[in-house]
């Protein structure tokens, strides 16, 4: 609706309004199964890299979407022809889905086993599918009937996942990601002179560091990557408060002073290879199969809520000073350090139906830091008996 010439209307942003909601309407359905498609359909052994493949094309679409923007920048429909552009992805995707298979887990429920065979072997490529469709089928007779919203909050165990979603989720928000792409533009403006050059580094610097990730999510541990990159960013975040409080100053939005320009690649960096992935590839294998839908669009909407609070962080400037944000986005970094040592079980190389055992097998006691902690209170209480 926007990619023709106004002629003078005043009515296009509504029309640009409108076309927003649409958007985003269907970006918040895509956002939750794209995740769960890819999880249900990929092997173990290959599901860490084709659940990012979401990710990947997501960056993948905003570097595309900048360098379009530099290259439109003077053009006089500039922003339309952007605009219609953008409709190569959406017409792409509604052809392509008719192409691919479906969830075998999926078919289970709804069609029977014969057709879970059949589109098992289609997708894995092999004649012998007899062990995973016995794991899908013994998983579906165990779980029974789909769960409804309301057993999502009164079951016990799934509450406990729903919580881990949904606190995987806000900590990916709360590493203020989205901030430092906001501000990141305006630093890399003052240093570039241009806000699209800069956006096109920032988005730039993303895209090619999430192409490792779409290789390592099956070859390192989830949880390492999550604590490590997270404690880079940590680190990351200090040091650009630091640099902010004796070296930088704002004035009107304009940033004086390069060397935190280094700090924001490098945040974007550890966030490519960890938290900006696994948020979402995590929070899609922990459901047992009969919530999966349900819980997964309730921790991808809880996704959302906190990028709209993160929108707002900027805010904080004035009473904290920009030091004092990045002090405050390193404090929440650690948080989720101890969020996931705690809490997330490992889920690479598990079969989706056998992550229930991972959970089982996962608690408080049999943490490290738990057993030194521990040790002089058990010591205390032998000699008290």
């Amino acid at each position: 609706m926007v990619i023709f010439p106004p002629e003078g209307s005043t009515n296009i942003m509504i029309l640009i309004l409108i076309g927003r909601i649409v958007e985003r309407t269907g970006v918040g359905c895509s956002s939750f199964s794209c995740p769960i498609y890819a999880s249900e359909i990929a092997s173990t052994n290959r599901r860490g890299m084709l659940s990012n493949f979401m990710q990947m094309t997501v960056v993948m679409g905003l570097f595309c979407a900048n360098v379009v923007n530099f290259l439109l920048q003077d053009h006089k429909w500039g922003w339309r022809l952007s605009n219609g552009i953008i409709l190569i992805a959406p017409i792409t995707i509604m052809i392509d889905i008719y192409f691919c298979p479906e969830s075998p887990r999926w078919l289970f429920k709804k069609e029977g086993q014969e057709s879970v065979e059949k589109s098992l072997k289609r997708i894995r490529k092999i004649d012998d599918v007899t062990a995973e469709l016995k794991a899908i089928a013994d998983a579906v007779e165990q779980e029974g009937s789909q769960a409804s919203i309301k057993e999502l909050f009164t079951k016990k165990k799934i509450l406990k996942r729903l919580g881990i979603g949904v606190g995987m989720h806000i900590l990916q928000q709360a590493t203020g990601i989205n901030p430092i792409f906001i501000f990141g533009g305006i630093i890399y403006e003052s240093v570039l002179g241009k806000g699209i050059i800069s956006l096109l580094v920032l988005s730039g610097t993303n895209m090619l560091s999430t192409i490792p990730a779409l290789f390592l999510f099956d070859i390192i541990d989830r949880r390492n990557l999550l604590i490590f990159c997270v404690l880079g960013m940590v680190v990351g975040h200090l040091v650009a408060a630091t640099v902010f409080a004796t070296g930088c100053s704002v004035v009107k939005t304009i940033i004086n002073g390069t060397s935190i320009s280094e700090e924001i690649l490098f945040l974007s960096f550890f966030f490519a290879l960890s938290w900006g992935p696994i948020g979402w590839i995590y929070a899609a294998e922990i459901f047992p199969l009969n919530a999966r839908t349900g819980a997964v669009s309730i921790t991808t909407g809880s996704n959302w809520f906190m990028g709209t609070i993160m929108s707002y962080m900027l805010e904080l400037i004035s009473p904290l000073g920009i030091h004092g944000v990045f002090y405050l986005f390193s404090s929440l970094c650690f948080l989720g350090v101890v969020f996931v040592y705690f809490f997330c079980p490992e889920t690479r190389g598990v079969l989706l139906e056998n992550i229930e055992e991972e959970f089982d097998k996962f608690e408080l006691k049999n943490r490290t830091i738990d057993k030194i902690l521990g040790k002089p209170w058990q010591i205390k209480q032998k000699k008290n008996s």
